[in-house]
């Protein structure tokens, strides 16, 4: 038998194959513009808006909402539905509720922090744009982890998940814009996020184990 890891990594692979290899040929497509026109240590920036927009920020801020939606599960479920979207197929498994929380989790944390990473090292940026290094890694793990408390927890409503979700996307991008326009230390933001991480964790692994034992409130 497969270990819990292998299996819920090859659901990810099998079902979400094209999405992924979209996002290589995107980091690839900026490799390859690094180590033909620029050397290896220079920086270099954009000088207007738009391309800034059409270069970094539309195709980072698209993948992102779709590794959002790939490891929530949340292209495989009714999101106004009141029942989990996590798919109840993988409640059969002879595994741990940690498990069916966990490796999802891992998997969708190391994807962000890996995609965020190659574009803030290899992406052209503005010159005036502040670009922290690590805490946006923190925070778009737990961007993710929350989401997938919101898609995998039970609601006694139809539609309440919905709205949930899109107010968690507001407030995320409106912290995020101001913690970027005044330039938050990267310490103080570390120390802000970190607590949260476990504190997901034990959220989600509640969501999933009422969805398993079929506790939808009514």
């Amino acid at each position: 038998m497969r270990s819990p890891a292998a299996a819920i990594a090859w659901e990810f692979r099998q079902r979400h194959w094209w999405g992924l290899v979209a996002v290589a040929l995107y980091l690839a497509f900026l490799v390859t513009i690094r180590l033909l026109f620029f050397e290896p240590a220079q920086r270099f920036f954009l000088d207007n808006d738009e391309s800034f927009a059409f270069m970094v920020l539309v195709p980072l801020s698209s993948m992102m909402m779709y590794f959002l939606a790939v490891f929530s599960f949340g292209l495989t479920g009714d999101l106004a539905a009141r029942q989990s979207i996590y798919p109840a197929r993988l409640f059969t498994l002879p595994v741990t509720n940690a498990a069916l929380v966990g490796w999802p989790m891992l998997y969708g944390t190391v994807a962000m922090a890996l995609l965020w990473l190659a574009t803030q090292l290899l992406a052209v940026w503005p010159a005036d744009v502040y670009v922290p290094m690590f805490w946006p890694v923190l925070a778009a793990a737990l961007f993710l982890a929350w989401t997938q408390v919101l898609t995998w927890m039970p609601f006694p409503l139809p539609g309440l998940r919905v709205i949930f979700i899109v107010a968690w996307l507001g407030v995320m991008g409106i912290g995020i814009q101001f913690v970027l326009e005044f330039e938050v230390r990267e310490r103080v933001m570390l120390g802000f996020l970190a607590p949260q991480v476990p504190l997901a964790y034990f959220a989600a692994r509640v969501a999933v184990a009422r969805a398993r034992r079929g506790d939808t409130p009514d």
